[in-house]
């Protein structure tokens, strides 16, 4: 394995095109049954965009389940799985692969080390610069490595690796990677890594959770010395300490942390309320609060729409809508979903012959949600 801070050799340029057989185009769903006080039918603008953001996930090497997706939607990565070790049951994942949107194709990134076990595992891609996790076991999450991925050179990048503490969740954006390491028991620090210079430069210190970059912020939580959580601020330019913005003070409990462009949004420990905060607003904004009895998990961000899972029933993939707090239900059992500034991927299991549907939303372009 090529250690840290070494360049690679180029990677093959392997093109995979998108399978010519019949398929299935990705289905509009509308659920009869609502399950959720803020769900409403799915507009027909909403259902139209669904069509026409199809993603073509069967290809001739195998089938593809995207992983990552760029601000703007133009780039989506994802994983090719090229069929199942025989003995543990585990995706082959063979690479790490692009999509020409015009073409239907997909071209290689990455080419896993080792394929019966090697998975992405995050992913973040700014316009130029992929940053990439990768899990190296099938048992533990202290194997792995991040990566970053030049699209002008297309010249692969080995930021950080380790094998004795959980993987990171990256992020990055304007040039800079972020991601937080565990380095003891009670220790994490916040690196910030300036791609083009190939510097690494640690900001932060203490028992810190995840970092997310937020407009022209690195924003991260942190156990002060006095307990409770509380968010903390840096530059994302200089690295430097910030006063922590207004409407992130006096926070409460906080159980995951997500990002896109300028807006943070979270789901609280209880796991039954998701709040949002955007640069420029006084205090967050509740966008999801359905009382004890309805807990939601797996939070994404992309502009104003926020998607999370529903504990019951199969954890349904539901859209809530920032604007008019309405949701809606987009997939009737599991499923995952990907975002970037004003890119939202839904994907979730269709058939046992197709492994994917996947189709792609843009927020800006879309209208509101009708309010309930």
């Amino acid at each position: 394995m090529c250690g840290i801070g070494c360049t690679p050799e180029p990677q093959s340029t392997s093109i995979y095109q998108a399978n010519s057989a019949p398929k299935k185009k990705a289905s509009s769903p509308a659920y009869q049954e609502k399950l959720l006080n803020c769900e409403v039918d799915l507009p027909a603008s909403w259902r139209n965009s669904i069509t026409k953001g199809e993603i073509p996930t069967n290809t001739t090497g195998g089938q593809v389940g995207p992983t990552s997706v760029g601000p703007d939607g133009s780039a989506v990565f994802g994983q090719l799985e090229t069929g199942t070790d025989k003995y543990t049951g585990a995706p082959i994942n063979e690479e790490i692969v692009q999509l020409d949107w015009k073409s239907g194709s997909w071209s290689t990134v990455y080419k896993m080390e080792h394929s019966d076990r090697d998975q992405q595992v995050d992913g973040a891609y700014d316009g130029r610069w992929f940053v990439f996790a990768i899990q190296h076991s099938l048992s533990s999450y202290h194997d792995w490595s991040v990566h970053a991925w030049d699209s002008a050179s297309r010249k692969n990048r080995t930021l950080d690796e380790d094998t004795n503490v959980p993987y990171p969740l990256v992020d990055a954006f304007s040039g800079k990677a972020v991601w937080s390491k565990k380095i003891d028991r009670d220790t994490t620090e916040v690196y910030l890594y300036g791609l083009a210079t190939d510097r690494k430069t640690v900001i932060a210190r203490g028992k810190i959770h995840t970092a997310r970059i937020v407009g022209d912020l690195i924003i991260w939580l942190e156990v002060p010395s006095n307990g409770g959580l509380e968010f903390r601020a840096a530059s994302l330019q200089t690295g430097s300490p910030v006063e922590t913005p207004q409407g992130l003070q006096g926070v409460g409990q906080v159980g995951q942390l997500v990002a896109s462009g300028s807006t943070l949004a979270w789901i609280e420990s209880n796991f039954q309320t998701a709040r949002a905060w955007r640069v420029g607003w006084d205090e967050p904004r509740t966008i999801f609060d359905e009382g004890p009895d309805k807990e939601i998990d797996d939070i994404n961000i992309s502009g104003d729409l926020v998607s999370w899972h529903a504990m019951d029933k199969g954890q349904p993939v539901y859209i809530g809508d920032v604007r008019t707090g309405s949701c809606v239900r987009l997939s009737e059992r599991g499923g995952y979903v990907e975002t970037n500034k004003d890119a939202m991927i839904i994907v979730y299991p269709s058939s046992t012959k197709q492994k994917y549907d996947s189709f792609m939303l843009r927020p800006s372009l879309l209208p509101p949600l009708p309010k309930k």
